[in-house]
């Protein structure tokens, strides 16, 4: 539905309002994640082991409070509120009515939302008091045309203070308060009406709704690109079974047997593979309906609802289109089959079999990367584990990679050597676990930074929403708190004294010791974004599914911006920047590190079937920029054009996986793995 025709009265309908489970109008309707209502008595059944699944689209959801902890969507009960009224045909007057006398009401008004009989009314127009009120006749408050006024005027009270309307907005809480809330228990916080609250986050919404449209187009585009790997299929397929029938007429005494079999194995390849087509465009079709349901409903919250219907749907909204916006397809191998004959002189009929199917090594293949999300980091997960102390570092490790064994140069070489097969084995100078002894739960490191001069290290505890201050030798010296977000903070970097970090889509920039300085929003969606810095010149942002790197002065000014020449369909994660200014990217969806100019040339990709890659994660440099890598289980350092490498720390024990590292200017690698453990090595 275009939103220029969007109208208060086209959701004022039966079928809008009815529970699609029981097909009665919406009992205390419940809204899922997935945005979908269902009256709670419905759902109740439906919960298994605390859990829900949505009747519609499946959508798993925890629910270990049962149905009732579900929000309640007030958007759709005070839409019930105005259908069940104007759909009561036998209304009384409120004013003069009672048990021994009804009379039938003849109009309402508007302000004090009384029905009136004819007597009443008159009486209502020359009353003092209500003088000025609105009155209007009932047929024409049934047929709807009130609807826009009535919907203006319906206001939801507080559960505290019944008598009193929900006007504000707490921003301290995140929650609607009344009048009587702002002066009693939020008199300290920071509270704004509920227009401005709407009004400011009116754009992000209108943003996330509009960034749909290009989801739901790119699904299209996939399902013509299946359909015509379809009709390709059948094409082909006749034109084989067209000349395997011409050629068998011609010579039928000897080719009948080969015939059948050649043509068998095709129906059973085109069978198998138009099955796959079939199941992947089903899949894209489910989730396009997904999405375009997912937009009528937003549209429909965003342009008819009330404002704290719109604050009450916001955060299910963002995180439903997120969570469209990272699905990952089936991925689908198409083979289109080609005609072998083997013997085209028929003096040659008796040498060898006539037929057979051959399938091209390159094909077209559809990608599936330039509209879906990866899967979760947690999937990173190797399938392999084995006992071991948790606590205990990873294992050196020595490649198999040519290069001299000269030492590294002081500053970097623009023509440096490959990474030696001899080279030096790493030497741990220290091991310790992250401090929890003050934290409120578990330590979750996702950032980190190393400070200048030795000075030690910076830990992002994402879980806590602090920063952990440690010495070059391990030891705990103080946390440094993190500004108040509505999201989680997950990457930090030092720009000479100003520590950024990042939360969500903002920017934020600090000093050491925890002062705010300012903000700013970053380009994107992305849920997530990973930061660098160069020298004290400039913040990097690795900006996800855009494929491009912004960059930021200390101030908060943007400087600039890195975008690869044709280079799409990935995933920009982990970044890092060496002393010649290039930047290493970790690419999550195409599971590659590419190596780019500030310009945006890009330098060489490394990629999984060229290299010791698998899954690469967090990336640093050192001071002669050789490039280190996690990946899955171990550690690699590659050389700083990246052409070799090696694996320079591993293990096998799934518990000491390594997550994060940075490098200090004194050439020690500082690694944070799962288990909360930090070893500091030597090389």
């Amino acid at each position: 539905m275009a939103l220029t025709s969007m109208s208060l009265q086209e959701l004022i309908r039966e079928d809008f309002l009815t529970c699609k489970i029981c097909y009665d109008l919406y009992t205390v309707p419940k809204i899922l994640p997935c945005l979908h209502s269902y009256c709670q008595h419905c759902l109740e059944p439906q919960v298994r082991d605390g859990a829900l699944q949505c009747p519609e689209c499946r959508l798993q959801t925890d629910v270990t409070g049962g149905a009732s902890s579900l929000k309640t969507n007030f958007f759709i009960n005070s839409l019930l509120e105005l259908f069940q009224m104007k759909h009561n045909r036998d209304l009384a007057c409120t004013v003069c009515s009672d048990a021994q006398k009804i009379l039938t009401a003849t109009a309402r008004c508007l302000d004090c939302k009384d029905f009136l009989c004819q007597s009443c009314t008159q009486g209502h127009c020359c009353s003092r008091l209500t003088l000025h009120h609105k009155v209007v006749k009932l047929g024409e408050f049934l047929a709807g045309e009130y609807d826009a006024e009535m919907r203006l005027q319906q206001e939801l009270c507080c559960q505290d203070h019944k008598q009193e309307a929900l006007r504000f907005f707490c921003d301290t809480c995140s929650a609607p308060i009344c009048r009587d809330c702002r002066m009693l228990d939020h008199f300290q916080h920071k509270v704004v009406s509920m227009a401005n609250a709407v009004q400011r986050e009116r754009p992000s919404v209108e943003q996330l709704i509009e960034s749909l449209a290009g989801t739901i187009t790119c699904i299209s585009d996939q399902e013509k690109a299946v359909a015509e790997t379809i009709d390709k299929l059948k094409t082909s397929g006749e034109n084989i079974k067209e000349r395997i029938t011409k050629y068998v007429d011609e010579i039928i005494s000897y080719l009948l047997a080969q015939k059948e079999t050649v043509l068998g194995e095709l129906s059973a390849f085109l069978t198998q593979q138009m099955e796959s087509c079939r199941l992947v465009k089903e899949e894209l079709q489910s989730q396009r309906e997904k999405a375009v349901s997912t937009r009528e409903f937003s549209q429909r919250v965003l342009y008819v609802g009330k404002d704290y219907e719109i604050l009450h749907l916001e955060g299910m909204i963002r995180n439903r289109i997120q969570e469209l916006q990272t699905y990952t397809p089936q991925k689908l191998e198409s083979q289109i089959p080609e005609l072998a004959i083997a013997w085209d002189q028929p003096h040659k009929l008796s040498e060898a079999a006539l037929f057979s199917l051959v399938f091209p090594r390159e094909q077209p293949e559809i990608n599936m990367g330039t509209i879906l999300e990866p899967e979760s980091e947690a999937s990173l997960s190797p399938s392999e584990e084995s006992e071991g102390d948790p606590d205990s570092p990873l294992d050196s490790e020595e490649d198999s990679c040519p290069s001299s064994e000269e030492s590294a140069p002081d500053t970097p070489d623009k023509n440096p050597s490959c990474c030696s097969r001899r080279s030096k084995r790493p030497e741990r100078v220290c091991t310790f676990e992250v401090d929890q002894c003050c934290s409120p739960v578990k330590p979750n490191i996702t950032g980190i930074a190393a400070l200048p001069h030795g000075g030690g290290i910076l830990l992002l505890d994402q879980d806590n929403d602090e920063i952990k201050q440690y010495s070059a030798d391990g030891h705990f010296q103080q946390s440094i708190p993190l500004p108040d977000s509505d999201g989680v903070f997950c990457g930090i970097s030092l720009c000479g004294d100003i520590l950024a970090c990042s939360s969500d889509s903002f920017l934020f920039f600090l000093t050491l010791d925890g002062k705010f300085l300012h903000k700013l929003l970053l380009r994107g969606s992305e849920s997530s974004y990973a930061i660098t810095s160069y020298e004290d010149s400039y913040v990097a942002v690795s900006e996800g599914t855009l494929c491009s790197i912004s960059l930021y002065s200390p101030l908060g000014h943007c400087v600039g911006r890195v975008q690869p020449t044709d280079y799409h369909g990935g995933k920009f994660l982990f970044i890092a920047v060496n002393a010649w200014e290039e930047f290493i990217v970790s690419d999550f969806i195409k599971k590659q590190i590419v190596i780019m100019e500030k310009s945006g040339l890009i330098l060489n990709v490394l990629k999984t079937s060229q290299s010791l890659l698998t899954k690469p994660f967090s990336v640093c440099v050192d001071t002669i920029c050789n490039i280190f890598v996690v990946d899955q289980l171990k550690v690699i350092k590659f050389s700083p054009d990246g052409e070799t490498g090696e694996v320079v720390l591993s293990n096998q024990n799934r518990l000491k996986r390594p997550r994060v590292l940075a490098m200090d200017d004194s050439g020690r690698l500082v690694l944070v793995q799962e288990n909360g453990y930090v070893h500091i090595y030597c090389f």
